[in-house]
């Protein structure tokens, strides 16, 4: 992912807090399956609760630049990674550079590959060559990992120019991604509302190789 980061009113807040389930205090984890050897044909446009979202299109980058990682066998296919981005009612507008843009409450990023051995280790990975050395952020308290059965997620407060950020990095078997989670209110996203709206990105943006 890549690019700009954001801010937006209460309503904003509420609405992309609602529905995510669990406190906004600390996310739950499971214990991380094997590999059930699911692989992708494709990316699709998510579905996330009081949300539209949509496959991104214009010139201008939202987000992070995750780094690839190249040790992980390639996927066959040619839609191997997209962007979308999931906007609330109330769209999310930033001065930056001088000029006013308007931004999504999420923007998402799908990496598909033939296998990925080790979702937690590439989730370290990927954080560690993007998110830990991107100089245009600034890291804010400490990264939280948690495990679902099928994937492994790393989220992180940080700030990007002057806006409050919460982005997220996951892997699965056989995928990889990144959520920039831009701040409405003009505050971080809690972690734990990160982590669920995370693990819906993961379970409706991704269809599935028939076997």
């Amino acid at each position: 992912m890549r690019g700009l980061k954001g801010a937006v009113g209460a309503v904003g807040l509420t609405l992309l807090l609602a529905g995510c389930g669990g406190d906004a205090s600390e996310p739950e984890s499971e214990l991380l399956g094997k590999d059930t050897g699911i692989r992708y044909d494709k990316s699709r446009v998510p579905t996330v609760q009081n949300m539209a979202c949509d496959r991104k299109r214009g010139s201008i980058r939202y987000g992070l630049n995750v780094h690839k990682d190249d040790s992980l066998p390639e996927h066959e296919g040619k839609d191997d990674s997209e962007d979308y981005v999931c906007h609330g009612p109330d769209r999310i507008s930033l001065a930056v550079e001088g000029r006013t843009v308007a931004v999504p409450h999420i923007a998402a990023e799908y990496d598909l590959y033939g296998a990925v051995p080790d979702p937690l280790k590439t989730v370290r990975t990927v954080y560690s060559e993007s998110l830990a050395e991107d100089d245009e952020r600034t890291l804010v308290g400490e990264a939280e990992t948690v495990t679902t059965k099928t994937a492994a997620i790393t989220c992180q407060q940080n700030v990007w120019e002057t806006f409050p950020m919460t982005t997220c990095l996951w892997a699965n078997h056989g995928a990889v991604g990144a959520v920039d989670f831009f701040p409405p209110a003009g505050q971080h996203p809690e972690i734990a509302e990160a982590v669920a709206r995370t693990k819906e990105l993961i379970a409706t943006g991704l269809v599935e190789s028939p076997h």
